[in-house]
This record gives structure tokens, sequence and C-alpha cells, in this order.
């Protein structure tokens, strides 16, 4: 089904928000723990090149891997990304013919799958061009970074240098606290932030202290909440194959950011955003759920 056509079929249960909250009878016992998303009516593939005009001369060029949800659900967090990295002079391209990273293929032993996306995606980045390769989202980060190695360890694809490929990933708190170098702006001691550490972040990927940094350096009191490390209860497919523990897992987690008393929740994973926001969405909780390039964003 086409972008378009998702959007159209969604609007009888979303009635114009950006959130379902009432499933269809057959889902809601349950899958009716969290409200879900809806489709963007544009995604950012097709929006890109009336965002990002070409500088003359740019500080560095990097390519964006948007991942699924970004592209499909939150093209915003694309349009903010670019809102932080013109103001620094950085050219940053979209290669048309990226697809979904691979993950869900692999998770469900569909090997040739996951190979076929992986060379794709590898294809579509012409490394030589660019200084980074740059995801907002934390599972595709790991996943393009280690898995991707796994998959040709004894498989190798002719003509395609996958190590220039996987060098050149970086996850969006890494790029921003340690390329970009976020400055340290006023703080505002009125808003309390709390964060969740997606799995393949900071197990994953070993990043842990770069997105706590940049919540103070965007000048926000940051407060620490229980058990930050431990999953949301997303897992990707894991929640809609294993609603009841998901469920639980969230429970869990929405309990300790509560417990926090923060105003904001910040995340770097697109499907936590989706969790978080889902859960809390159905709580009727006044907490803000945000990945880290909405927060940071909102300091410019």
């Amino acid at each position: 089904m086409a972008q378009g056509s998702n959007y159209l079929a969604q609007q009888p249960l979303s009635k114009g928000r950006p959130l379902i909250r009432h499933l269809s009878t057959f889902l809601e016992k349950e899958h009716g723990f969290r409200s879900l998303p809806v489709f963007a009516k544009t995604p950012l593939r097709d929006l890109w090149q009336t965002l990002s005009p070409k500088l003359e001369k740019p500080a560095l060029r990097i390519a964006l891997f948007a991942g699924c949800a970004m592209d499909f659900i939150y093209p915003d967090h694309g349009k903010d990304l670019l809102k932080l990295l013109k103001k620094a002079n950085i050219q940053v391209d979209f290669p048309l013919d990226q697809t979904c990273c691979g993950l869900p293929a692999m998770m469900a032993a569909e090997e040739k799958t996951a190979q076929a996306l992986a060379v794709q995606n590898i294809q579509a980045f012409s490394t030589e061009q660019y200084d980074y390769i740059l995801t907002l989202s934390a599972s595709c980060a790991s996943h393009l970074t280690y898995n991707y190695e796994k998959i040709f360890r004894e498989v190798k694809e002719p003509g395609m240098d996958l190590k220039s490929f996987t060098d050149k990933i970086i996850d969006f708190s890494s790029f921003m606290d340690k390329v970009y170098q976020f400055p340290q702006t006023r703080q505002n001691v009125n808003t309390l932030v709390t964060y969740h550490a997606p799995c393949h972040l900071c197990r994953g990927l070993h990043v842990t202290d770069e997105p706590r940094a940049l919540i103070q350096k965007a000048g926000y009191t940051y407060v620490p909440s229980k058990d930050e490390d431990v999953c949301c209860g997303f897992g990707g497919s894991y929640s809609v194959d294993f609603p009841e523990i998901s469920s639980q897992i969230l429970k869990r987690k929405l309990d300790t950011v509560d417990a926090s008393g923060a105003d904001i929740l910040v995340t770097e994973c697109p499907g936590c955003v989706m969790q978080l926001k889902g859960g809390l969405d159905k709580r009727q909780s006044p907490v803000e759920v945000l990945h880290l390039v909405e927060l940071l964003t909102k300091k410019e």
C-alpha cells in the first residue's frame, strides 16, 4: 500500500490526531496498552529536495540514513536535523536508493532478505563523497555497524566496500557531541528532562554519556530516573508478537518516569519514541516525549 493510501486509511481511527488511541476491537484487548502513531502524509524522502538546499562550501558533507520510522512516520525529525546542521554549514544528502536497514528481516531469520537489503544500502551510499553516514535511529546504527559485518562474514559481495561503509556510520548523539560539538546554552532550570537509553545505543554501540551531556548542554535540568538503561518493551516486532510482556515492561518504565517528576522524556530511537509516547498518551500523562533531535532544536 502506498504512503498516501496508508495516510488516508488511518484517518477514521486517528480522527486527525497524530496518535491512534482506539484500535479496532479485535486488536484492542492485546495491543490497547499504548496509542499508535499515524503515518505521515508525505514521507521524508519525497520532501527532501525542497528541504535540503545544496551548500556552496560545506564544512562537512554527510549522508542521512533515515530508517523506516523517520522516513514514513517521523519526517519532522529529519526537518529538525536540517535546522541544526544548516547553521553549522553541514551539507546533508539523502540517497534515495536507501531502504530498510534489514534488522527486522534478520531478527525474523530471513537471512537472504537481510543480505539483499544490506547490499542495496551499501550500494546506495557513495562513501567516498561523505565524511559521515548519520542516523537518528539507534537500532539502525547498531545494525549497520555490527550486523552487516556478520552478514557478509562468509559471503563476499563483489564490488562492495563494506568497511568504508560501516566505518562512517555514526549515531546522532555521538555526532552532535563529538563532531558538531553542540555548544552550552543558557540554563533553563524550570524544565526537568529525564532520559531513556535505547538498548541498541547503550548496549549495542556503548554510547552512554553523550545523550545526557547534550541534555545539559542544551540548558535543561537533567533528572535521572530509575533504570534508565532498561528496555522500554518495544523491541521492534517483539511488542507485536508478545504484547502482554511488552505492556508490563512499558508499565514499569513509565512508572519510573512518573516518579522522576520530569516534564520531558528524551530518547534517541524512533521505536522507543513510538512505545513511550504511546504509553504515556494512554495514561493521559502530561510528560512530553521527544527524540533528542527535537529537544536540541527547541534551543535553536
